[in-house]
């Protein structure tokens, strides 16, 4: 029979055992948390060092700078209490069809990073180290990658426009292109239609950008050359713009052949007004003839002035005159198309195209201000009112910085 001093003995030895177990239990419970804890900070460290390179790399197209960006995103962050680093950065191809993301420092769409505190910046753990257990190495890899794009930009190249305001108006443009072409996917198209009043054109049609980058940068130059519509006239001999309507020829566009600007839509002195929704109109139709409809689409509409009434008597002089445009498909618009009208019909136009097509919809408007404006956003898109030509450079290169990036892996 054992004694009742045996028995408290028995019981301090059961007990010593099974504090170690609990203390194991313990060390497991709240180690095991600290570890899940730092792995998921170190993951939002990586997405966010992901997406900070991808941005640096489509404003600047430098991957220096990239690297840059991710690495000062993982010392602006803490995991476990110290700053991680960043293991490796990848530049690559993502290819939105596939899932699969390759790199490629030619001309990467894409930034895969990996964030760690491994190795001399492993994390420490607290009861972990009573079993030799003092640390634990933490990884995570996030791929940030530019979506599939359409892009269209509905251009308004009505005579309103004053040099050399027109001029940052169409530097807006190639600084949208440039920003692009700074990280874009094998999938990725741009084209852009130029509106007056009742007509629109296709003055570019949804071009794959590698395909104009590898062609010579045909869209850039031909965007680079734009001027406003052409009318009857001389050119001004100081180049400052066009002397339109000049002498007794002013509908035949024959002195000089095709006006002012002959390598533009022709625009006679019967057909004043601006209808925004003729370039709209023949964006939607840019885009419904694409094939790939899980591509983003994004329209931006630019305007120097408040929409005005198109008469009846619209286009009669280019009809008279037998006039066909045959260099770019043509849209036609309504007529008559009052004030009111094209305002109520740009709004139900642009919310149309975004239930039916899902067209995310910008405005930018140089002076003009109205609410009508405003209203015509859609989808991600916003609306930019200046008054300062200059501004819109600028105004069109944080827009194709906000077109969305995605982290796809």
């Amino acid at each position: 029979m054992l004694s009742r001093r045996n028995k408290r003995g028995n019981v301090l030895v059961i007990f010593a055992l099974a504090l170690v177990v609990i203390l194991g239990f313990g060390a497991l419970a709240i180690d095991v948390g600290y570890m899940r804890l730092a792995q998921a900070q170190t993951q939002d460290v990586a997405d966010a060092a992901s997406q900070a390179a991808l941005f640096q790399l489509r404003r600047t197209g430098d991957m220096n700078l990239a690297t840059q960006a991710a690495e000062s995103v993982a010392r602006l962050n803490v995991v476990a209490g110290k700053p991680p680093d960043i293991e490796s950065i990848t530049f690559g191809q993502w290819d939105e069809d596939s899932g699969t993301f390759v790199e490629d420092n030619q001309r990467p769409n894409g930034v895969s990073v990996t964030a760690s505190r491994a190795d001399g910046n492993a994390v420490g753990l607290f009861l972990g180290r009573f079993y030799n257990w003092d640390e634990v190495n933490v990884r995570a890899r996030a791929t940030s990658a530019a979506r599939n794009l359409h892009a269209c930009i509905a251009m308004d190249i009505t005579n309103s426009w004053s040099r050399p305001n027109y001029y940052y108006a169409r530097e807006a443009a190639v600084t949208f292109y440039d920003t692009l072409a700074n990280a874009y996917s094998d999938s990725d198209k741009i084209g852009m239609t130029v509106f007056t009043g009742r007509y629109a054109w296709e003055f570019t049609p949804l071009t794959l950008m590698t395909d104009d980058v590898t062609s010579g940068y045909e869209i850039r130059d031909q965007w680079e050359a734009m001027e406003t519509a052409s009318k009857a006239g001389k050119a001004a001999n100081n180049g400052s713009g066009c002397s339109v309507y000049s002498g007794s020829k002013t509908d035949n566009f024959k002195k000089p052949s095709g006006g002012c600007f002959p390598d533009m839509p022709r625009e006679y002195r019967d057909e004043p007004g601006t209808d925004h929704t003729t370039g709209m109109a023949m964006c939607q139709l840019m885009f419904q003839a694409e094939t790939d409809v899980t591509a983003y689409r994004a329209m931006v509409v630019l305007t120097d002035g408040y929409p005005n009434g198109i008469g009846k008597n619209h286009g009669k002089t280019r009809i008279a005159q037998g006039y066909t445009e045959t260099r770019w498909d043509e849209y036609q618009g309504p007529i008559p198309h009052t004030t009111n009208q094209v305002k109520a019909d740009s709004v139900t136009l642009a919310q149309e195209m975004y239930e039916q097509d899902r067209v995310h919809t910008w405005v930018v408007s140089f002076v003009a201000d109205d609410a009508f404006m405003e209203n015509m956003v859609n989808g991600d898109g916003y609306y930019v009112n200046t008054k300062s030509a200059a501004a819109l450079v600028p105004i069109f290169e944080d827009i194709a910085n906000s077109l969305p990036m995605a982290i796809v892996e």
